[in-house]
Parts: structure tokens; C-alpha cells; sequence
């Protein structure tokens, strides 16, 4: 997609104000997953936005970003702000090779656009939801709410989805056929899933992440593609090792269980529960032997990586539907509660990012008792504007 797409522009605004909807959040993370130059301009926008939860949505950006002025009035009565006239602004971002102008467009009518505070959004945790897409790119929603129901992702084949769960046959793809057909199961901000592949092994897909595989093994090996982060329970086969790729990261597996996250790819984790697994931090390194109760932190750009021994329950804590942090930083904790919750989050002072909290409580608790026990450890306050997270100090 084009950086100067003004469809995009209107993406990044709804993601700022809390109004982005799941089909232009699928739009929104294809062009962020598009080029690392989408995903630094993504994360500078949102890093120089301020916002006053007593005034505007947005305050001016620093000097580096350079926002034409455009004026809003609020009319109290109504307790909503109108766009006095067809607004288009501009937010000049500098990058270290190019610099790169995102034009984003109010409206092009009439229209109102209410200050996020003032809109009454009911925050719920998680649950399942995701899309499936088949080789022939027929796309399927799913949801918890469905009963038992059967999806044919290719001739003469035929899968199960029920409740939280997608599961595949037992099928063997013979050797002859050349080319696999791949499905793409993927997660929302928001949602969780279970799929069940043809081989027996189980994946937990957890928010905002994506699995490509196919929908039947060859005999040779198994091998399926993750963006994001996902629980794995592989079933064991000596002749067909099992492959977990995630750009240049790639794990190889022969039977057992373990988590990959691969949210931030200069820090790719993955944490072996039990077995014994190989990886790879990119093509270029050789492979490293992990064990259970191990770490293996990778950097898939420069091949860097490092293994340690760790209490690997924070790790995994999700998959059981607890939310767990040790010695965490506040930044990193609204990372995944961001994910979780489906909110977006802003910081106005840039140092409670670096305060550290221990926590452990159930997955589905409100985000609001989460925010209680914060508030009560720390120097920190919250506060909820429609679909946005701010976080200023007492």
C-alpha cells in the first residue's frame, strides 16, 4: 500500500482515537506488516501525540513533527466537537533517509467527531475471534458464539470449527502434489483462538497474530508460518520435523511444547516448556539446542541471540487465561494489554513507561481492576477516553 494512501491516513487516526473497527484494524496491520518503514512511521506518529484529557484529543506534536493547524469547537451543551470545515492536515515526519508526509483527512462533510472522554465505550477483555482466509481466498469469520459447523477449504476437504476451536483432518499430502494449499488463520486485537492442524498438533493463536500453513502435511516435514505470538503442542513424528517460521527465526521441533513470540522482531522469545527444540536466528546462524525451562531471546535482523534458564509460567501464563507479570515495565505490560483489550494506549509522561509492577490475576479480569491495582502501586493514573488508554502521573 502507498505511504501517502490517504485511506491509510484515515486508519491512523481512527487507530488514535479508538475508532478503529476489525475490518480496518486487517487493513491497518496488512500495511504496517507491509514494509519496516510503515511500522517506524506508525510508532513515531504515536509517540509524539499528546493527549490532555481535560482539553483536545491532540496536542501539538514536538518540533520534529509539524502539524498544520486546525481549529475545532466544542460546543458544551452537546459535549461533542464539530469540524467547522473540511480539514485536511498534514503530520511531516523525519526519518534518518527520506522524509515522509502522512496526510490525514478529518472529514470531507459535515461530520462530528466526538472527543473520546466524552464517549461511554464498554472495555471488555478478549475472546474468540479470528478470521480464516483458504487458498482460494475465501474468508470466513469466526467466533465463539457459533455452534458446531463444517467449512470445506478445498475440494473434498472439510474442517470443524466450534466455539473457540478450528480443527483440520488427519490427511497426508502425497508426494507428487507440488504445491500445498495454505490457509491463513488470523486474530485480531481482541481475540484468541485454538486450531487443531491435520496433523494432530495444537497452536493457541493469542491477539493481533497471524498462522499460515497448509491444510495438509507432505511427507517430509510440517512446516507453518506465525506472526505474533502462539502456544504450541506439537504432535511427535521422527520422520516429518515440525518447522516454526517467523520472518528469518526459524524453530524446528520433533515433539513437544513451546511458546514463540515474535510481536517485536529484534526480540523474538521463545520459551521451551518440555521436548527439546532448534533455532535459528536467521538464515546465516547455525542452529542452537534449547531445553525445558529455557529462554531463547533473537534478534532476526542480526542474528544475535541469547539462551538463559528462567521461571517460564510469565511466559505462558496467557495460554492459561491468567495475566502474569514479574518485574515488568509499565511500557511492556500495556503493550499486551493493549492487544488484549483492543485499546489504544498514550503515555504523557514519558517516565512511567520505565515504572516496574508484579501482577497475577485471571485473563478476563476488567481492565479497570487491572487499572485499580496500578494506580494503588504506583505514582501512575488512568484514565479511559472511549477505546484510548491515558496514563498520566498523580
Amino acid at each position: 500500500m502507498d505511504l501517502y494512501d490517504e485511506n491509510i491516513a484515515r486508519l491512523i487516526r481512527h487507530s488514535l482515537t479508538g475508532e478503529l473497527s476489525e475490518q480496518e484494524w486487517g487493513e491497518l496491520e496488512a500495511w504496517l506488516h507491509d514494509s519496516e518503514e510503515h511500522r517506524v512511521l506508525f510508532e513515531k506518529i504515536k509517540k509524539e501525540i499528546r493527549i490532555s484529557s481535560e482539553s483536545s484529543l491532540f496536542r501539538s506534536l514536538n518540533d520534529e513533527v509539524a502539524w498544520q493547524k486546525f481549529k475545532i469547537t466544542t460546543r458544551e451543551r452537546k459535549r461533542r466537537v464539530y469540524v467547522r470545515r473540511i480539514l485536511t492536515y498534514a503530520a511531516v515526519i523525519v526519518l534518518p533517509l527520506a522524509v515522509v508526509t502522512v496526510f490525514l483527512f478529518l472529514n470531507r462533510e459535515k461530520n462530528t467527531l466526538p472527543i473520546a472522554s466524552e464517549r461511554v465505550v464498554k472495555i471488555t477483555p478478549g475472546g474468540p475471534r479470528a478470521v480464516l482466509i483458504t487458498a482460494d481466498q475465501t474468508v470466513h469469520e469466526l467466533n465463539g458464539v457459533q455452534g458446531q459447523r463444517e467449512i470445506e477449504v478445498e475440494k473434498g476437504v472439510v474442517i470443524k470449527q466450534g466455539g473457540a476451536n478450528l480443527e483440520y483432518d488427519s490427511l497426508v499430502a502425497p508426494v507428487q502434489e507440488v504445491a500445498l494449499a495454505m490457509n491463513t488463520l488470523k486474530i485480531p486485537r481482541g481475540g484468541e483462538f485454538r486450531l487443531k492442524l491435520s496433523d494432530g498438533t495444537n497452536v493457541y493463536l493469542n491477539s493481533a497474530s497471524e498462522l499460515k500453513y497448509p491444510v495438509r502435511f507432505d511427507e517430509k516435514e510440517r512446516k507453518v508460518y506465525l506472526s505474533g505470538e502462539a502456544y504450541f503442542e506439537v504432535t511427535k513424528d521422527s520422520d516429518r520435523p515440525f518447522y516454526v517460521v517467523t520472518e528469518e527465526v526459524q524453530v524446528r521441533v520433533y515433539g513437544t511444547e513451546f511458546n514463540v513470540n515474535a510481536y517485536d522482531l529484534q526480540n523474538i522469545e521463545t520459551v521451551l516448556v518440555n521436548g527439546s527444540i532448534g533455532f535459528k536466528a536467521n538464515e546465516s546462524t547455525p542452529e542452537r539446542m534449547m531445553e525445558p525451562n529455557e529462554l531463547a531471546v533473537s534478534d532476526s535482523r542480526t542474528g544475535l541471540s541469547e539462551i538463559h534458564q528462567v521461571d517460564i509460567y510469565p511466559y505462558i501464563a496467557w495460554k492459561n487465561q491468567n495475566i502474569v507479570f514479574v518485574n515488568e515495565r509499565l511500557e511492556s505490560i500495556m503493550e499486551k494489554m493493549a492487544r488484549w483489550y483492543d485499546v489504544t494506549v498514550f503515555f504523557q509522561d514519558e517516565s512511567l513507561k520505565d515504572l516496574r509492577f508484579d501482577c497475577n490475576m485471571r485473563r478476563y479480569t476488567d481492565i479497570r481492576d487491572l487499572f485499580f491495582f496500578l494506580e494503588k502501586t504506583s505514582n501512575a493514573r488512568f484514565a479511559l477516553n472511549g477505546r484510548t488508554v491515558v496514563i498520566s502521573k498523580k
